[in-house]
């Protein structure tokens, strides 16, 4: 702008024009005042004669002394200058010219001018084929200094013009921009994006091009069409446009997916590629690792082969103890450099009695690669395409140790061919398709004689040679009964070779080997008898849970010692090698060596022992959990001991709601296994167990975890039914029942819950009972069953205002009133929801949010839809803060229907896309939902074809839910 670009003068022209000297924003009057100084400042310092700033300020309406009305705003603008000129005229930046005027300051800065240089800047990347990464950047800096409409509120031909030009640059950048998230696919919203800029600004072919591509990405095939058939009339037969577009979607090109996308068309993963956090998952390396030389070029080789065609899998295969997984992760180092993205590991517990699912493991990888757990899909098939797509164009290694089947092990597989899979396992997976196989057989006896020397030292072994070859020959050349053996010879300087090999050979006698495992047995043997009774007794009871490791404060609770003495005792049996630490603080077994440890505890401490440890242990987890869910939720003192199950540990103590769900979270399997302890003992009660099943639904309130807490559930009940515990067999249906209305299975939930209310009827379980209702309740509504909800709901808010739990009379309340609201009894429906908020508004945010959610359902069925929005747009916010995704779906939903009701097309359409994709994550009868209300405002934008797809859409998914009356009413509107 000629001269000016420093002073400390500051002009924003991408919104309403606004000035500052330094800090202080300048005062520059009325409107017509702002357009003559909106005139000079797009001079750029050159002097604009009075005629044309009379023409760009008031065109053909010019004042009747147009020269003086210059003057004057000329003059008051002066006066707002003065805080940056003073009395100095030098200084004064608008200055009179022969017959016109000029504005000059040396250095003032146009926000205008800084946009100008970076879409310049994105041309000049473009040119040179910077990554389409640097040139998003620059076009986001860019659009982050837009505040509004450009030149906002000003009047006149000049600032029409200036508003103009600048918007189309905008649209078009936008458009550039769009267009790169399609290519790069790592924007979850585009669509949402996409959609309401195109609504903003129709009959651009770049625009709904990007459009339909985005529709297309995200698996709304039928949408992305639709959209080109409403917009076809006015569109120009471009072959490079939306009328080629449409062509290639028809013959689904795999060139319209993101250019690192391999697995189809599916929603992006949430991780954007800037912010990409390589995972470092594997465990260390053995600093003495020897030999196996041959097998470990030969793996090696494989894997640095990654990066053509197809994704590289190795499979190892041997006999437990051979040293698989020692071997495989000795070589997944060794190759680190070839995978810079990074690597996950995960053990399959494939020798387990109950081994991970694939989805929970895919699970743990997906929130490893950074997607938020509120978006991880319940669906194991589902996870695993996101897996993919999370990996998609990423050299990512991937150690599956312990394989079990084959079956175990391809949902793990990603799909991108620049990463590459170790698998180990006891059996050879022939099944897998495209692997590499490599048996493990012991170790040679020069290599076994070579690892023991190392771990017990060259002197002693030279000392006595022959006895060493005879160590490691009884040891049956298998690493792990090497490493046991030298470990405990090295822990003993005054153990002879001698004696330990006369030790082997009474072992071998007392068990009887005749095998690999059985040998490995007798190492076992040899080392454990030589423990002192504390490390012996810790070994044995840190074997009871059937957990993959168990972290420090739960194995102390379990030895019932301080976690300082548990540590020491810990630590030293994993010198010996009896126990491994997979991670600080977390201690686990070789199943082989787990396997050996329960039988020792099984014959040595016997029934009582076992029983007293797990009563440790759950009563420990139940008390943690307690503070975490009173961390999380605020739950009312009633509902943190629904049977009243005493405990006699203070438990973990819990600080908010983001350490009580990582705890949760990470104790979820030793949960599970205390659970499957108590279902497996009589001797230990059914409460505590049902109650921390019931902390784990309400603190892990996340669908990668419904699943599991069901089948947990569902376990309990039947022991509980067998032993005829009416409590605690209530309180472990009901959990079934909640989790598997939650994932949309209604009329299992239906099954379950009316169970417990028979349940709690019969035995006058209140508490359990009142729950129970409340969910009842719900199931009611969700098939429109109004007024069975509400009698459910209301006798629910009763119980538990008798017990004094307002937080959940609060929840029973807005469930009351949004039933009772449908029905017709509005001042009833509006004074219940209206209390419901109050009573939740101190019992923490979500349940703040969620009382703010009920209360603008009920308002807007009252007919207050302005209030209702406030409240509703209000409650996604903080549920959006809160990533209580589930909960910010549905409000967004609520302010897109009440939009749509107030015909407001364009905002309605811009709400629903926003919060399509957590709703496809999450629910699918919110998926649905949405996709109705975004049906109902594209027929009232006159999108005829784009919103029939919708409402298609969302009929498929409400008849596959079982809802009739939501699916007669998509038909309705679908036959209108």
């Amino acid at each position: 702008m000629g001269d000016i670009g420093g002073s400390g003068l500051r002009f924003g022209l991408l919104g309403p024009l606004r000035a500052w000297y330094g800090e202080q924003e300048l005062e520059l009057g009325r409107p017509q005042q702002r357009a003559v100084l909106a005139v000079l400042l797009g001079a750029a310092g050159r002097t604009v004669a009075v005629p044309v700033l009379v023409e760009g300020v008031w065109g053909g309406a010019a004042p009747a002394d147009p020269r003086k009305a210059v003057q004057l705003a000329v003059s008051r603008l002066r006066a707002a200058f003065r805080p940056y000129a003073g009395d100095d005229p030098e200084r004064m930046p608008l200055v009179r010219v022969g017959d016109g005027y000029a504005f000059k300051a040396a250095g003032a800065e146009l926000d205008s001018a800084v946009w100008d240089a970076l879409l310049a800047e994105a041309r000049r990347l473009r040119d040179a084929d910077a990554p389409p990464q640097e040139v998003r950047e620059v076009l986001r800096r860019a659009h982050r200094m837009w505040v509004g409409e450009a030149l906002a509120g000003l009047p006149g031909p000049h600032a029409e013009a200036v508003r103009a030009r600048l918007t189309e640059q905008r649209v078009s950048a936008k458009e550039t921009e769009l267009g790169l998230d399609a290519d790069l696919g790592d924007r979850t919203d585009l669509t949402a994006a996409a959609a309401a800029l195109a609504l903003e600004h129709p009959g651009r072919p770049r625009l709904t091009a990007v459009l339909m591509r985005a529709l297309y990405q995200a698996g709304r095939k039928a949408e992305a069409l639709a959209v080109y058939e409403d917009a076809r009339a006015w569109l120009p037969p471009d072959e490079d446009g939306p009328a080629g577009l449409q062509l290639r979607i028809l013959r689904e090109d795999a060139s319209l997916l993101p250019a690192n996308a391999t697995a189809g068309p599916t929603e992006p993963a949430a991780t954007e590629t800037d912010s990409w956090q390589a995972p470092d998952q594997l465990p260390s390396g053995l600093p003495d690792f020897t030999g196996r030389t041959e097998e470990a070029e030969t793996l090696a080789d494989r894997l640095a082969g990654a990066g053509g065609r197809a994704v590289v899998v190795s499979a190892l295969d041997g006999m437990g103890g051979v040293g698989k997984t020692t071997l495989a992760v000795h070589v997944a180092r060794r190759v680190l450099d070839r995978f810079p993205d990074g690597q996950l590991f995960a053990d399959l517990r494939g020798a387990d009695r109950t081994p991970p699912d694939p989805g929970t493991v895919l699970a743990g990888f997906l929130r490893d690669l950074g997607v938020d757990p509120g978006e991880i899909p319940p669906d194991t098939g589902e996870r695993s395409a996101l897996y993919r797509s999370a990996l998609s164009g990423r050299r990512v290694l991937v150690v599956l140790d312990n394989a079990a089947t084959t079956g175990h092990v391809e949902p793990l597989l990603p799909g991108s061919p620049g990463c590459a899979v170790l698998v180990t396992s006891r059996h050879r997976l022939t099944g897998l398709a495209g692997a590499h196989q490599l048996r493990l057989d012991t170790l040679p006896p020069e290599q076994a004689l070579e690892l023991f020397t190392l771990i017990v030292g060259a002197e002693r072994v030279a000392a006595e040679p022959g006895a060493a070859e005879q160590v490691v020959r009884a040891c049956g050349l298998l690493p792990l009964a090497v490493r046991i053996v030298a470990s405990r010879l090295a822990a003993d300087p005054s153990l002879t070779l001698a004696a330990l090999t006369e030790g082997l050979r009474r072992e071998h006698r007392l068990v009887e080997l005749s095998d690999g495992e059985r040998t490995v047995e007798a190492s076992f043997a040899l080392s454990y008898r030589r423990l002192d009774a504390e490390l012996a007794r810790a070994f044995r009871l840190l074997s009871l849970p059937d957990a993959p490791d168990v972290p420090l404060p739960c194995a102390a609770a379990l030895l019932d010692r301080t976690e300082a003495e548990t540590g020491e005792l810990l630590e030293t049996l994993v010198d010996l090698n009896l126990l491994h630490s997979p991670r600080f603080g977390r201690y686990g077994f070789h199943d082989l060596v787990r396997a050996y440890a329960r039988g020792r505890l099984a014959e040595e401490d016997g029934a009582a022992e076992s029983t007293a440890a797990t009563d440790r242990l759950l009563d420990f987890c139940l008390a943690s959990a307690r503070s975490a869910d009173l961390a999380a939720r605020r739950p009312d003192p009633v509902e943190l001991s629904l049977l009243d199950a005493a405990v006699s540990h203070p438990g973990r103590p819990v600080a908010d709601g983001a350490q009580a769900v990582r705890w949760m979270r990470e104790q979820a399997e030793v949960h599970a296994a205390v659970i499957a302890l108590s279902c497996a003992d009589p001797a230990v009660p059914l409460d505590r167990a049902a109650e921390l099943a019931d902390r784990m639904s309400s603190v892990l309130a996340e669908r990668t975890q419904t699943t599991v807490i069901a089948d947990l559930a569902e376990r309990l009940a039947g022991e509980a039914e067998a032993r005829g515990d009416h409590g605690p067999h209530a309180l472990a249906r009901y959990v079934r029942g909640s989790m598997l209305w939650h994932v949309n299975r209604y009329a299992e939930s239906a099954e379950e819950i009316r169970r417990v209310v028979d349940i709690c009827t019969a035995t006058g379980t209140e508490r359990v009972l009142a729950k129970a209702l409340l969910t009842l309740g719900g199931n009611a509504r969700v098939h429109g069953r109004y007024a069975e909800a509400a009698e459910h709901a209301g006798r629910a808010a009763g119980l538990f205002r008798r017990l004094d739990a307002g937080r959940s009379e609060g929840s029973a309340l807005g469930e009351f009133a949004f039933s009772a609201a449908q029905t017709g009894r509005l001042d009833e429906a509006r004074d219940a929801a209206e209390r419901c908020a109050r009573l939740m508004s101190d019992s923490g945010p979500v349940s703040a949010a969620t009382g703010r959610y009920y209360l603008a359902r009920v308002l807007r069925l009252c007919g207050d839809p302005e209030a209702a929005l406030a409240h509703a747009v209000g409650a996604r916010e903080e549920f959006a803060a809160l990533q209580v995704t589930v909960f910010a779906a549905a409000s967004g939903d609520l302010a897109a229907r009440i939009h749509a009701e107030a015909g407001r097309w364009l905002l309605a359409v811009d709400a629903a896309e926003a919060v399509l994709p957590l709703a496809r994550r999450t629910s699918a009868a919110l998926e649905a939902a949405l996709l109705r209300t975004l049906g109902t405002a594209l027929t009232g934008l006159g999108r005829p074809r784009q919103a029939r797809a919708c409402l298609t859409d969302a009929l498929e998914v409400y008849e596959r839910l079982g809802l009739k009356e939501e699916s007669e009413q998509v038909r309705g509107l679908l036959e209108r």
